[in-house]
């Protein structure tokens, strides 16, 4: 698996971890259309969240701050498209009914692989222009 593959599967794992400690019930992971795939989908606060995960590996989890590249910085207006056509077909196909509140979220997800350390910070209810 590629480095950045492994990243981003570590980034989701960290980030359900993240999520179920902070109140949310995590119902599928990686749900994938022929248009792209949903990382992760929670509820929480009553409202069905669909939760798209970003990955970077640092040296210092405590130096975002400082980075010339931020996980959000990944969120392309391209993939956004195929989460939201994703989000639509997901809704659909399992009959959500349209009263449903729900959003996007974006975990961006820091991680320093040589001391196995990963830190989650969540921007909720995301819109991109």
């Amino acid at each position: 698996m590629a480095e950045h593959n492994e990243i981003g599967k570590i980034g989701e794992n960290i980030t359900r971890t993240f999520l179920m400690k902070h109140g949310f019930t995590v119902s599928e992971t990686n749900y994938r259309t022929k248009y792209g795939e949903i990382d992760i989908i929670a509820r929480k606060d009553n409202k069905l969240r669909f939760i798209e995960v970003k990955s970077i590996k640092v040296k210092d989890v405590a130096e975002r701050g400082n980075l010339t590249i931020k996980p959000e910085d990944n969120l392309t207006k391209e993939k956004w498209s195929k989460v939201v056509v994703s989000i639509e077909i997901y809704l659909q196909n399992r009959g959500v009914p349209r009263e449903t509140r729900w959003q996007i979220d974006l975990a961006c997800v820091y991680i320093n692989t040589e001391i196995r350390e990963g830190r989650v910070y969540l921007l909720e209810n995301i819109h991109k222009e």
